[in-house]
């Protein structure tokens, strides 16, 4: 066998789903792997990181106590940094900040619920 007819034969066989081929032509024998590239697994998706997430386990506080009302109302737009709302850990009121600039939805839970560590606080758009 020539290379040429090597090659043909390999061009002619290759994608066609044999993974080996036993070949005889007069006195030659050729012997043909074909493997196969495995396409690698998509990655998983994760879920989003929430926009405005309890920094702490700890009490959702929508107000700090000093407060009158909360700094934020259900379609206010917030910019990213500014706190939002606080949980209690321990004594001490930890802020819950906005990660990006979002309008505001309601809140996903109520005054004093328990939370835990990253817990989504609000919904946002």
């Amino acid at each position: 066998m020539t290379f040429e007819e090597i090659e043909a034969v390999v061009r002619r066989l290759d994608n066609k789903g044999i993974a080996i081929a036993n070949i005889r032509v007069g006195p030659a024998r050729l012997r043909l792997r074909f493997v196969t590239e495995e396409k690698p697994e998509p990655a998983p998706i994760e879920p989003p990181t929430p926009l405005v997430a309890a920094p702490s386990p700890g009490r959702f506080r929508p107000r700090h106590p000093l407060e009158a009302a909360p700094r934020f109302a259900e379609g206010d737009r917030v910019r990213k940094g500014e706190v939002i709302a606080y949980v209690e850990a321990n004594g001490l009121l930890l802020p819950a900040v906005a990660a990006a600039d979002l309008t505001l939805g309601p809140p996903l839970m109520e005054d004093g619920e328990a939370v835990g560590w990253g817990t989504p606080l609000y919904e946002t758009r």
